[in-house]
């Protein structure tokens, strides 16, 4: 096993304590109605109208991008003629699954077979060795594993809805944001102009979509260059695939959809419809292609503001069932955009509600940052469990 055995294990080899043989059938003999785990070398069992194996067994694909994975079954059970079953284990058979999961993928991974289809042979199995406890210590680590096992699966299960939880949560606040709901408190006795609603080509210097340089003439340094591809998360994300034009260029073709530092952008064609984002003020001006439209707000109405707004959505949901475009395609035209109804309060509230979505938005992602991490702790723990396990220190 290349560490010590814990005291009182001992080492023996595979086929001392259990059978292997492969499936008969190829995986044409799966069917939707079928009474029986069929099981092949994907992730998860098809289904048998008849079995071959009524046996508690260890299976293993044996060929493609699953070797190295391990699955446990007790019953009536169908498998692929390159599929590997352990059968009539002399073992706890739990406790010998726990092992494979512990260390058979490790030990195969510099020793697989073939070139363009990677599989295992039958020496991967003779020359597996298994360490082994008394029969009493492999069942109570089998019935620790399972345990354990099933505690993180019950985690799991009860935090999956978080993204979405998340997601809907943010929505929430951004709709009480540009409907007044998230300042009503604040808002209550302060003499403040009334809100308003103007449309894009009145409360915005500029509306403007961009455009493309005859023959794609791009250049590895310039003027940056934005594509759809650069609004990530609604943020831009430039350095990953940056794209620039040179001066010339932007000043005898594109000169109109210069954009800068602080103007507020939107991608029109999808989908996705409505990613949104700021220019950041890494350059001092910019550009972009015909997919993407700026807004450059008038003094009275906050770019971070009006972005958060376009952000909700809600402006270009009321125009989407109205959309043109080819089949898969949804565009908004320029005309449509300088046409949406801007809901704008007074500039102090204006202030107020970015304040309050930042702090919230703050919140919500350090609630996001620490489920990620519970998730990579939770897809790590299964693992470390396992390592305990076998130097003999889980019980």
């Amino acid at each position: 096993m290349g560490n010590e055995l814990p005291k009182g294990w001992k080492e023996v080899p595979l086929f001392d304590i259990a059978e292997l043989s492969t499936g008969k059938v190829d995986a044409n003999h799966s069917t939707e109605d079928g009474l029986y785990p069929f099981y092949t070398c994907a992730s998860e069992p098809m289904k048998s109208p008849d079995f071959s194996f009524d046996d508690e067994a260890v299976i293993v694909p044996g060929n493609g991008a699953n070797v190295g994975s391990v699955l446990y079954y007790n019953g009536k059970f169908q498998a692929y003629q390159r599929t590997y079953v352990l059968s009539k284990i002399r073992i706890h058979p739990k406790y010998l699954y726990y092992h494979f999961l512990r260390y058979w993928k490790e030990r195969t991974e510099n020793k697989q077979f073939g070139s363009a289809t990677n599989y295992v042979k039958l020496v991967n199995f003779s020359t597996y060795l298994v360490g082994i406890p008394s029969l009493d210590e492999q069942k109570q680590i089998a019935e620790k594993l399972d345990k354990l096992f099933d505690q993180i699966e019950s985690i799991k299960k009860s935090t999956e809805r978080i993204p979405e939880l998340l997601k809907n949560f943010r929505q929430q606040i951004l709709t009480y944001a540009v409907t007044g709901k998230l300042t009503e408190d604040w808002r209550k006795d302060k003499q403040l102009d009334a809100w308003r609603v103007e449309l894009a080509k009145d409360c915005c210097m500029k509306v403007q979509s961009g455009g493309t340089p005859k023959g794609s003439k791009f250049e590895t340094v310039g003027i940056p260059f934005l594509k759809v591809y650069n609004i990530v998360n609604n943020k831009i994300d430039f350095e990953s695939e940056p794209q620039y034009v040179s001066e010339e260029i932007q000043n005898s073709q594109i000169k109109k959809s210069i954009t800068y530092p602080g103007d507020v952008i939107m991608n029109i064609v999808g989908p996705p419809l409505n990613k949104v984002a700021i220019i950041p003020d890494t350059y001092k001006e910019w550009n972009l292609n015909q997919a993407i439209t700026l807004f450059r707000p008038k003094e009275y109405l906050n770019n971070k503001y009006l972005y958060y707004f376009f952000c909700e959505g809600s402006s270009v949901n009321s125009v989407i069932d109205k959309t043109r475009g080819v089949v898969g395609q949804v565009n908004i035209s320029l005309r449509k955009c300088r046409d949406f109804s801007i809901s704008i309060p007074p500039m102090e509230e204006q202030l107020e509600i970015v304040k309050r979505i930042e702090v919230l938005f703050n919140i919500l992602d350090d609630v996001e940052k620490r489920y990620k991490a519970l998730c990579d702790k939770l897809d790590k723990l299964p693992q470390a469990l396992l390592c305990k396990a076998f130097k003999g220190e889980l019980i």
